[in-house]
């Protein structure tokens, strides 16, 4: 009776976390069982990922002047470059003690878990599977662990380069080439969090998802416009 008890209030938290998954936050998870608790992701700031794919910068560069030839070197500062930075997400997991058909603790000393690392996977856009270590401890209530799932080596990856044109001061044009993403991607981000039990050693993987949209967004960290 003990045993089905447990079970049952383990099947009530798994449905009440899958029900905080929807889309209302972008969240979806799944309860591992270790030998002294249970863990879950609580939430995710923010919630879904809004990825700007490159920031504009200025450079200085030789431009073409003097018409109407219009081969007369010139320097100015022109928006060819481009720099990428990695996204960061703030995910919130629970660690809970197991409880006994009368709600109280199985054990007075519920072991941490240690959140070892974790594997990332797009449905879009970014092709591959990444994995990065974390080895953060959990302790018992919520943990706050902050992660960089979208890096500036896969931005790079998904650019392009474009042919651009810079008008001078006195109308002379001159061509170059800058980086570019076009269009927006909408994606899911698929994760697997490897933990383990410390003083079992009990390995588990919480797995969840969440919704990343990825575009050459204008912000105010842009130094141009093109």
């Amino acid at each position: 009776m003990e045993k089905a008890y447990i079970l049952l209030s383990l099947l009530t938290l798994v449905l009440a976390v899958g029900g905080c998954g929807g889309s209302s936050r972008g969240l979806s998870g799944d309860v591992p069982v270790f030998n002294t608790v249970v863990a879950y992701p609580k939430s995710a700031q923010p919630p879904t990922i809004e990825s700007d794919v490159l920031l504009r910068t200025q450079v200085d560069m030789m431009v073409r002047s003097g018409p109407p030839a219009c081969n007369t070197p010139a320097q100015a500062q022109v928006c060819a470059g481009s720099t990428f930075r990695s996204d960061n997400l703030i995910l919130s997991f629970v660690v809970e003690t197991i409880k006994n058909a009368q709600g109280q603790p199985v054990t007075p000393n519920p072991s941490p878990l240690l959140l070892e690392k974790y594997r990332v996977r797009f449905t879009g856009c970014i092709l591959g599977v990444y994995e990065f270590p974390v080895n953060q401890v959990l302790n018992q209530g919520e943990t706050q662990v902050t992660i960089q799932p979208i890096t500036l080596d896969m931005k790079m990856g998904i650019v392009s380069q474009r042919n651009f044109v810079y008008i001078h001061n006195d109308g002379c044009p001159t061509l170059f080439s800058a980086s570019a993403y076009s269009g927006v991607c909408n994606a899911t981000a698929q994760f697997e969090f490897d933990l383990v039990e410390i003083n079992s050693g009990i390995k588990r993987t919480i797995r969840y998802s969440l919704a990343v949209r990825l575009a050459d967004f204008t912000t105010s960290d842009d130094q141009c416009v093109r």
